[in-house]
């Protein structure tokens, strides 16, 4: 009778850490990658852990970001850098308006850690109202980031 009460506990236990995936983060265009990814690829990025999120806000000039600035930050601003100068000129397919302000965008960069690295993923995101669920396209980009810890390889001096 204890067994049962005891496994009871232990099965019906929530789960201490949850694991966050794309899928899981609010505001996240997901459907949207759907159209630029093959269903495998789809399936296994959505779902992936990561280890942290950062937004940029930009506004779009001449179909480049440009003023990148960071909106939300998590691993206390250790990929704020990075994530601004993956951000900041990043090429967009957009239509131009008639309008004098320049459009804003949203650009999503997430971490994940991988078995050979830290990789960062980012894509953007239209920020206009009705506009949520619309990627920009040609705006996917995926960045290594290099192992934790590990100091980047040496250039090699040319040698005559």
């Amino acid at each position: 009778m204890v067994r049962l009460v005891l496994l009871s506990i232990f099965f019906a236990a929530p789960v201490a850490g949850e694991v966050r995936t794309m899928a899981t983060l609010p505001g996240l265009p997901v459907a949207g990658l759907r159209t630029y990814l093959p269903e495998e690829a789809y399936r296994r990025l959505i779902n992936s852990p990561i280890k942290a999120w950062i937004m940029v806000r930009g506004q779009v000039v001449h179909n480049k970001v440009f003023g990148a600035r960071v909106v939300h930050s998590e691993a206390n601003g250790v990929y704020d850098k990075v994530s601004v100068q993956m951000a900041d000129g990043m090429e967009l397919y957009s239509f131009e308006t008639g309008s004098r302000l320049p459009p804003s965008v949203i650009v999503h960069v997430l971490i994940y850690q991988l078995p050979k690295g830290e990789h960062a993923f980012c894509l953007a995101q239209n920020d206009s109202v009705g506009d949520a669920n619309l990627i920009y396209s040609r705006s996917i980009k995926m960045r290594y980031l290099g192992l934790a810890g590990a100091t980047p390889p040496q250039k090699k001096s040319k040698s005559k």
